[in-house]
């Protein structure tokens, strides 16, 4: 899928572009995730482009990403329950939660680390605005 959207931010080798949510974005499967209006979209900057630059980034469908938000969410709840039972059980058995939440902490780092980046930065773009003119036929230098 390919959005147009504004480099917000820079950090090598990647930029950071906020993008408008496209229609098409209904039908995806990561739909659900980022139920948001406007997206931040971290794509690598192969063009050079700076902040500010409007441009065209390609996306592509990442098929982990309910897994790995899944592992994200759902795994401090399962060890806060843990914790609560071991603390019925035994109130000293739920400090057996700290190695717990160090491992998760550890298997997330990994995760992000090993994870890789799906989008791409293709071309420049031109404003929103510009792009409308240009639909419309209007501009501002055509006045005859």
């Amino acid at each position: 899928m390919k959005v147009v959207g504004q480099v917000i931010r820079i950090k090598e080798p990647f930029a950071f572009v906020r993008s408008v949510r496209p229609a098409s974005c209904e039908h995806c499967a990561n739909s659900g995730i980022c139920n948001k209006k406007e997206v931040d979209i971290c794509a690598y900057n192969d063009i050079g482009a700076e902040k500010g630059d409007y441009v065209t980034v390609e996306t592509h469908e990442d098929k982990t990403a309910p897994l790995i938000l899944s592992y994200l969410f759902l795994t401090p709840i399962a060890i806060l329950f843990l914790a609560y039972f071991l603390y019925t059980v035994f109130p000293w058995l739920a400090l057996g939660a700290i190695p717990l939440t160090a491992v998760y902490y550890v298997i997330l780092r990994k995760i992000n680390e090993n994870h890789p980046i799906r989008a791409r930065i293709i071309s420049p773009a031109l404003p929103p605005k510009d792009c409308a003119d240009l639909v419309t036929g209007s501009s501002e230098d055509s006045t005859l």
